[in-house]
């Protein structure tokens, strides 16, 4: 079901516009997050060394207030929330949202760290004000949607033709490309399913040396899957990070138009193809 405007889905927890928990505020979801520097001072000269700036995770703030509503009090719905909010030690749960009829569904991947409700004569009253302290690993935020796109490798690579059988395999290497649009303002990072059979499979950003191998020969019920975000490789559910070959460079698609390959060095069929999943992102 659509989210309505300036409104809110944590798991299965809907909240803002149009429900008992309309929000107040909202501070560190737009704008920048704070930035991890790596600067350095120069000891006893004046100024710093240069590092690099990276964002850090995003810390988002809510102010809540929760009412009557939906048949229930609003000391009930306050309950609701505080079962529907409870910090978890692992992992991140979806944070889904709509901010303005102009915008479209977004998602942030969060978990909650904080929830602070001062009891006070409105508190009895129905009038619960609280606050909710989120925190996102992954301060980027995406398109509610994914894309697919698949790269099948030629069948086939030009050569001489023999009218014999031997135990070599001439063909079914090469590689093929396809577009990315990540059209959102930051680099989004893709995860590619690759299916067998083939042997040493690349998945590669084209003009660039940036690219992933892996080095095994799979086959046709073999699937190998590269998560260039969390920087795992898999190989039928199982890590499989040692199959890396060397060279390769964890790498992004940046914003914009881009082109990623896919290519084998052999045996390939016409079942073997990498499939990319991706959402534009944001920050």
């Amino acid at each position: 079901m659509p989210l309505a405007d300036y409104s809110f889905t944590f798991g299965s927890f809907t909240f803002g516009a149009g429900t008992p928990f309309p929000i107040l505020e909202i501070d560190g979801l737009e704008g920048v997050p704070e930035l991890r520097v790596q600067d350095d001072n120069r000891g006893y000269n004046d100024g710093s060394f240069s590092g690099r700036d990276f964002y850090n995770g995003r810390t988002v703030t809510f102010v809540i207030n929760v009412f009557a509503g939906n048949n229930n009090s609003a000391q009930t719905n306050y309950s609701l929330l505080q079962a529907s909010l409870l910090p978890q030690s692992t992992g991140t749960t979806t944070l889904m949202f709509k901010l303005s009829p102009s915008d479209t569904e977004k998602t942030i991947q969060a978990r909650v760290r904080q929830v602070r409700t001062k009891v006070d004569p409105e508190f009895t009253f129905g009038y619960i004000k609280t606050q909710v302290v989120m925190f996102c690993p992954d301060p980027r935020y995406y398109d509610n949607s994914t894309t697919f796109v698949s790269i099948y490798p030629p069948l086939t690579t030009p050569g001489r033709t023999y009218n014999r059988v031997y135990d070599l395999n001439f063909g079914g290497g090469g590689s093929n490309q396809a577009s990315i649009f990540n059209t959102g303002w930051i680099y989004t990072s893709p995860i590619v399913t690759i299916t067998g059979p083939c042997n040493i499979p690349v998945i590669g950003l084209s003009g660039t040396t940036n690219y992933v191998g892996v080095n095994y020969q799979l086959t046709a019920t073999d699937t190998v899957v590269i998560d260039l975000n969390q920087k795992l490789v898999t190989l039928n559910g199982t890590a499989a990070r040692n199959l890396v070959t060397p060279g390769s460079t964890w790498f992004t698609a940046p914003p914009g138009t881009s082109q990623f390959y896919f290519s084998v060095s052999s045996g390939a069929t016409a079942s073997t193809n990498a499939t990319i999943s991706y959402s534009p992102a944001y920050v």
